[in-house]
């Protein structure tokens, strides 16, 4: 600092030489460094801005260190509960960030410490981190449709829908800290409260299903709505921008309606070794005619069978990675059958 001179000032390496102490902040800190010597607390703009005289400042206006008063922290803030909450809905739109909001004002109310990470239409938004997982005393789910929570395993849990955590968001906080059980992943034993959820387990499926066919639904409908915007028969013309978008929309991003219903109908139950054989399932209840209907009983079919396969067949462990990519969708070829005779009937 070539201002220290001209102040005649000398900055030394060891503080515990040192006369005088400059503190650049708004309060001084609790250093026993500093008992003893003539303690400076300045700002640090000023100390940029104008260096010589913020020196001489300091060194008329020193006064000698006392320790700053210990600030009496409550027995409520010493014991204070760190929660995490994941919220999402089938949209992915309101009901996952009105019931985050919920989520949050509450804790804050209480004290408590909180981030909620929203699944919503565009992905995870305020991602919780592992630091933050393992520093957390509870975790609240408040989802419609099956989430990945792999990353909480082994951490209190507590279930409940987005509609609850909204309207009655006092009492679900009152129920996660009494009611929460530790989560184990999906293929492994979790004892409580797996009779409650089972009666709910199936609307829950059938909502994760509905949820990523949206995006589809919408893609198809707004490409058809184009091609009207040319004609209502415009698109019957070949070769036209009409034509092309109502084969985009109706007879591309429609045909896959179905399949990805059945496919994520699957992934809610098995996970990812349901998602193939959903998909196929899918697109024979479309090639078969069986709609909308066939494609939810392949879903759910292809999805319990891929489940009983993965948790119930046992292999050597050189072979377990085999299981997703080979033998569960060998294994699940037999309902290609089944599906297509449904579809003749």
């Amino acid at each position: 600092m070539p201002a220290a001179p001209k102040a005649h000032l000398e900055l030394i390496d060891n503080p515990n030489d040192a006369e005088l102490a400059i503190v650049l902040g708004t309060a001084l800190p609790a250093d026993s460094a500093l008992n003893g010597k003539n303690v400076y607390l300045g700002d640090i703009n000023r100390a940029v801005a104008h260096p010589e005289l913020f020196l001489g400042e300091a060194k008329d206006h020193a006064k000698p260190y006392v320790a700053p008063a210990a600030v009496a922290v409550p027995a409520a803030a010493q014991g204070q509960k760190r929660i995490v909450a994941v919220t999402a809905c089938p949209t992915g739109v309101a009901h996952t960030f009105m019931a985050a909001e919920a989520i949050e004002t509450e804790a804050k109310k209480r004290g408590w410490w909180v981030k909620v990470e929203t699944r919503g239409s565009v992905g995870a938004g305020n991602a919780i981190t592992p630091e933050e997982v393992a520093e957390a005393d509870l975790v609240i789910v408040a989802a419609d449709i099956e989430v990945d929570l792999a990353k909480f395993a082994g951490k209190p849990m507590y279930r409940t829908t987005t509609g609850l955590a909204l309207k009655k968001t006092a009492q679900e906080l009152d129920k996660a800290v009494t009611e929460a059980k530790p989560y184990q992943p999906s293929g492994k034993p979790q004892a409580a409260a797996e009779g409650k959820k089972e009666s709910a387990g199936a609307y829950r499926h059938l909502l994760t299903g509905v949820s990523y066919m949206l995006p589809m639904v919408v893609a198809g409908g707004l490409c058809i709505a184009l091609s009207f915007a040319f004609g209502i028969k415009a698109f019957e013309v070949k070769d036209t921008l009409a034509a092309a978008l109502m084969q985009i929309g109706g007879g591309s991003a429609f045909a896959l309606m179905v399949p990805v219903l059945a496919g994520f109908i699957a992934f809610s139950i098995a996970d990812r070794p349901g998602l193939t054989p959903g998909l196929i399932g899918g697109m024979l209840a479309v090639s078969g005619g069986s709609g909308f209907i066939g494609g939810i009983i392949a879903g759910f079919l292809a999805g319990y069978v891929a489940k009983a396969i993965s948790t119930k067949l046992k292999l050597p462990q050189s072979m377990e990675a085999l299981k997703p990519i080979l033998i569960i969708p060998a294994g699940l070829q037999s309902d290609r059958g089944f599906g297509n005779d449904l579809s003749d009937r």
